[in-house]
């Protein structure tokens, strides 16, 4: 095997050697005119000897990330066995980023279907438990059960450069194992950008997703696949394409590395993502106003919510931040997302600007979820144990809308509620209680209270984009 590999390295080295100007001991080096070259110069040799190190740096990478590297297959409904067919079957990637069998991919993958299926680099097919996901991030956590598995490693997205190397692994339509390569183009993108929300839906601009540009080919089944430096460590998740045709266009986004791992630690640890509270209302630093401040950017408090995190931390409107918990806050989604990886409860350091002096507080961060609860206007439903606000939703037909529906919006629920327990999440958006509208939360609450001690209560509602249904049980006075 050795033999073969060196006598392939020679023949690969004399053809590098003819197309370069190098001459051969067997052969002189011609061009098309038979007119022999000149040896390459030490600076043409020093250029070849960069390309070559790059070709192993890629090599090294790919085999390194490969075997952690899985392809996801999500249906809808179980094999057909009758034909062996699979019905709704969708396509995604994953990767394993423990040795307990946990794979991180994205949420998008697995939200399309209940039966969900992993196949290992090796060969190996195995079924998957859906952990916990957090649609903001567009995160997944699964679960496999299997020995002999090799966990990635991750690298320090906050680390990453522009115009740095960098490769995308994952199922490209179903062609598993696929490496591309290309740069980072840009860091810090955000889907509140209207170019993003545009190539990927209504939506997209609620989320504060933060994204690595890059060239690496990301096509159809790459999504939840990893992108990797040259030490073959995870720099982020591939999430999403920028295309009008459906295919890559060269503008590829990924998660990055540091934001996926803390969403899939607390939904491993805890189940849920537990995310930070500053309290402030904010907006961009216009880029003339940054460049003025000799700075690359920064967010410009424009109200402080009274006795928040902020307010006792000393922060005032007009402050501009710009560097929260020792990640930089040049966009509105840099600084939401660095005050999203800060546990509750912890302390972070904040640095600003205030009247163009640099300074440095300290802020507590408060539960996000409980503060909007507390804070977030709307109506506390004592029959449901939830807070409801009046809200309208616009639905769509693929991109286009096509009408509003009213109804409400789940803004808060109390712990160990009916609510909590049956299965409700805040932005839930209730339209109908057995098939009835409702003008006001307290005729809700009314009619939940007069109907819901007799019979059966159906509340329907969207999650998302998806309709979805819960049925509340009557009330009994028996003392079993």
């Amino acid at each position: 095997m050795r033999n073969a590999q060196s006598k392939l390295s020679i023949a690969l080295l004399s053809i590098v050697g003819l197309a370069a100007g190098i001459s051969s001991p067997a052969q002189a080096n011609l061009n098309d005119q038979g007119v022999e070259l000149s040896e390459p110069d030490s600076t043409q040799r020093h250029a070849m000897d960069m390309a070559f190190n790059i070709s192993d740096a890629f090599e090294y990478a790919a085999e390194k990330i490969e075997p952690s590297v899985v392809h996801i297959t999500v249906r809808n409904t179980a094999t057909n066995e009758r034909d062996n067919r699979r019905a709704g079957e969708g396509l995604g990637s994953g990767v394993i980023v423990d040795p307990r069998g946990y794979i991180l991919t994205n949420n998008h993958v697995i939200e399309t279907g209940r039966f969900i299926t992993v196949r290992l680099a090796d060969g190996r097919e195995l079924g998957a438990r859906l952990v916990g996901t957090f649609e903001e991030t567009d995160i997944a956590v699964l679960k496999i059960e299997a020995e002999d598995i090799q966990a990635a490693q991750f690298g320090d997205s906050e680390a990453v450069r522009v115009g740095q190397w960098v490769l995308a692994v994952g199922s490209p339509f179903g062609f598993e194992q696929t490496v591309t390569a290309g740069i980072v183009s840009a860091k810090g993108r955000g889907s509140m950008s209207p170019q993003f929300a545009a190539a990927n839906g209504p939506g997209s601009m609620a989320r504060l997703q933060e994204f690595i540009q890059t060239d690496a080919a990301i096509n159809p089944g790459n999504s939840g696949g990893p992108l990797v430096d040259l030490h073959g460590n995870i720099v982020g998740i591939n999430t999403a394409i920028i295309t009008r045709t459906g295919q890559n266009n060269g503008l590829g986004f990924a998660i990055p590395s540091d934001i996926a791992k803390a969403v899939m630690e607390q939904i491993i640890d805890i189940g849920r993502v537990e995310r930070g509270y500053l309290g402030i209302n904010m907006k961009p630093l216009p880029p003339f106003e940054a460049h003025e401040l000799g700075i690359d950017g920064g967010v410009l408090i424009q109200r402080i919510v009274e006795d928040g995190p902020a307010q006792r931390a000393g922060l005032r409107p007009d402050d501009i931040i710009v560097t929260l918990g020792g990640r930089s806050t040049e966009s509105v989604v840099r600084l939401s997302n660095a005050i999203m990886l800060i546990k509750p409860d912890e302390p972070v350091h904040i640095e600003f600007l205030r009247d163009g002096k640099k300074m440095m507080t300290s802020a507590i961060v408060t539960d996000r979820d409980e503060e909007i609860y507390v804070t977030k206007p709307g109506m506390h439903v004592e029959e449901l144990g939830a807070k409801l606000s009046p809200s309208v939703l616009t639905r769509y037909r693929g991109r286009r809308p096509v009408g509003t529906l009213p109804g409400f919006v789940v803004v808060g629920i109390e712990p160990n509620s009916e609510t909590e327990d049956i299965g409700f999440e805040s932005n839930d958006f209730i339209y109908q209680i057995d098939g009835r509208t409702f003008e006001t939360a307290k005729d809700i609450e009314t009619y939940i209270r007069d109907v819901g001690q007799y019979e059966p209560i159906r509340v329907q509602f969207y999650r998302g984009n998806k309709p979805m249904f819960i049925v509340l049980k009557a009330d009994s006075n028996s003392d079993d």
